[in-house]
């Protein structure tokens, strides 16, 4: 875990959706037709949105649990086993003795390009009458994957239903990647939208400023009434990301990192992760949840795997090309606890080693402070001096039940002179 995750002291958060086992092959050029090509690197990892979703949460710092219906096969159980070690809670998920989904991923080093090979095979999804089974007061954000929305709508209504009347509300976030017209009743009941560039591409919007108010105008009511809308955001791969809010207001965020891009699966899902642990652990506005959203998923592509997250710095955040103007900006080399320091005390925190500690224990004397001696002439007339106290006779201070072992003298002698 990330020695600089935030300590999450806020309810678990769940991802619900489906887990996979994805075989990812390395090329240095494309396969042909008739062909034969060897593979420079071949590892096969875990798979599915909502179970890399969560595992990223985890890096990060956040509590999280998974569910979803897994596999009893023992090709899933390195996989099962990765994830309790990291602790994510596995515990409600159902299980099936079908063996588990699989993607083939190619990844062609020279152009940049990924074929994608998904198994045609329906592997069982969790139901509403599986939801039902949670209690929803131990969760404070629920996470899906839009596939079927028969499945979901339940579930999601599950939720409005116990948020009614609470103020402690569960926040929905759904992320759209594929069946726009069959998921397009889910956009207007969560509460953040998240949306995918070559979903977008698909629908011919050319930029991502265009896919937000594209999307914006499908939801059923406008801005002037005031009703719950959710927020939308789209990442645009090396462009960056943008976002509107539920107010109407539009932020674009270029991308964090110029480093080449080594292995680019899975940056969706870490771009997603972030921005629900920003949103909901680090109460980040929009704007900075995206700016966080852009660092992580440009950290991730520098190497393969996942494991690496978890040594990214995630709390300086730069915010750059904003349309809407942001008040602070911090700088990405500062280290996190000088900007601690630089942003509510305005100073940096000089270790005492124990020496102010006995200097409290002593008179106070203004060289001990590194103060000059007062030569002014303007210190106080005698008068004004506290009159020293005169001592009581020993059997005195017996009398009033004071013991000189436990008390300092002069403390005795002060108390004993109220006393008379």
């Amino acid at each position: 875990m990330s020695p600089y995750c935030a300590l999450s002291m806020t309810k678990p958060m769940l991802c619900v959706g489906g887990m996979s086992v994805d075989i990812v092959e390395q090329c240095e050029t494309g396969p042909w037709a008739g062909e034969k090509l060897r593979s420079v690197e071949t590892r096969w990892q875990r798979g599915g949105h909502a179970s890399n979703v969560s595992f990223v949460l985890r890096l990060l710092g956040a509590q999280v649990e998974f569910f979803g219906v897994l596999s009893r096969s023992s090709m899933l159980r390195d996989i099962l086993l990765e994830m309790e070690r990291n602790g994510i809670d596995l515990s409600h998920c159902p299980r099936t003795d079908e063996n588990p989904a699989f993607t083939t991923v190619i990844n062609v080093r020279k152009t940049g390009c990924r074929t994608i090979l998904q198994c045609t095979r329906n592997f069982p999804y969790v139901t509403i009458e599986d939801f039902k089974k949670l209690d929803l007061s131990l969760y404070g954000w629920v996470h899906f994957e839009a596939r079927n929305k028969l499945d979901i709508i339940p579930m999601i209504r599950a939720i409005l239903d116990y948020n009614n009347g609470r103020t402690d509300c569960i926040q929905i976030s759904l992320k759209v990647d594929s069946c726009y017209k069959e998921n397009i009743d889910l956009f207007d009941m969560c509460d953040y939208l998240i949306f995918s560039r070559e979903l977008a591409l698909d629908l011919g919007w050319q930029s991502v400023q265009e896919t937000c108010l594209q999307l914006a105008k499908v939801l059923p009511l406008p801005y002037s009434i005031n009703v719950r809308r959710p927020c939308i955001i789209c990442s645009w791969g090396p462009l960056g990301a943008g976002c509107l809010d539920n107010k109407g207001k539009y932020y674009e965020l270029a991308a964090s990192t110029n480093q080449r891009a080594k292995d680019t699966y899975g940056v969706g899902e870490c771009f997603t992760a972030a921005i629900i642990y920003a949103l909901y652990v680090r109460e980040m506005p929009l704007a900075d949840a995206v700016a966080l959203g852009n660092r992580v998923a440009g950290h991730k592509a520098t190497s393969s795997g996942y494991n690496h997250i978890a040594t990214l710095n995630t709390y300086p955040v730069t915010l750059t090309n904003v349309i809407e103007h942001r008040s602070e900006n911090v700088s990405e080399d500062d280290e996190a606890e000088t900007v601690i320091c630089r942003k509510f005390m305005n100073r940096k925190i000089q270790p005492s080693d124990g020496k102010l500690a006995t200097k409290l224990l002593q008179r106070f004397d203004r060289s001990n402070y590194g103060l000059a001696e007062d030569s002014s002439g303007d210190s106080e007339p005698d008068s004004h001096k506290e009159p020293t106290p005169v001592p009581m006779p020993s059997s005195s201070i017996r009398k009033s039940g004071y013991r000189l072992s436990n008390i300092s003298r002069k403390s005795v002698q002060l108390r004993a002179k109220r006393l008379r």
